[in-house]
């Protein structure tokens, strides 16, 4: 078997063969470490962005938390005010400037002020004048409370478009 060696030219085509092995063997190997690489590399990528899309969804939902929180306690004040005014309506109209139980229907200076101060959220402290009778119409006064209620409807409508879009 060696005898095939011996000859110059037979080694020659050993050693080239085995050099033509050698460098194949080369480039697949390299080329598999190259694939490797690019495929690690494409992999933390694609988790880097991962991460981050992750991380800004919970920066909105924390953002949308606080602005709801925001809202709610915005609410609760409102409603407070809303309950004050009430209790002093109820007082108004329970008696009169005599202190006797009053079953009338007349708009007086102290409904106005509740009025107003309902509808511009400011406080409103319960004055002498509240049991006298005001020039304005009743009819006035429900016209322009069906006009608030209305707008309150239009508004709960578009807050619960936003919150429906925002699930």
């Amino acid at each position: 078997m060696f005898s095939f060696l011996t000859n110059g030219l037979n080694a020659l085509y050993a050693i080239l063969i085995a050099a033509v092995i050698s460098l194949l063997g080369g480039i697949y190997l390299g080329h598999n470490y190259e694939k490797n690489y690019y495929e690690a590399k494409i992999s933390s990528e694609k988790n880097a962005r991962q991460e981050s899309i992750t991380k800004a969804i919970l920066d909105e939902q924390a953002k949308n938390a606080k602005a709801t929180e925001a809202f709610i306690s915005t609410i609760r004040r409102e409603q407070a005010k809303s309950a004050a005014y009430q209790e002093q309506a109820k007082s108004i109209y329970a008696t009169n400037s005599l202190g006797v139980r009053s079953d009338n229907c007349r708009v007086t200076y102290g409904f106005i002020r509740l009025f107003n101060a309902s509808a511009s959220g400011e406080n409103s402290i319960p004055d002498s004048t509240d049991s006298i009778s005001s020039p304005v119409d009743l009819a006035a006064v429900l016209s322009a409370s069906i006009e608030n209620h209305r707008k309150y409807r239009e508004v709960a409508g578009q807050i619960e478009a936003i919150k429906a879009a925002n699930e």
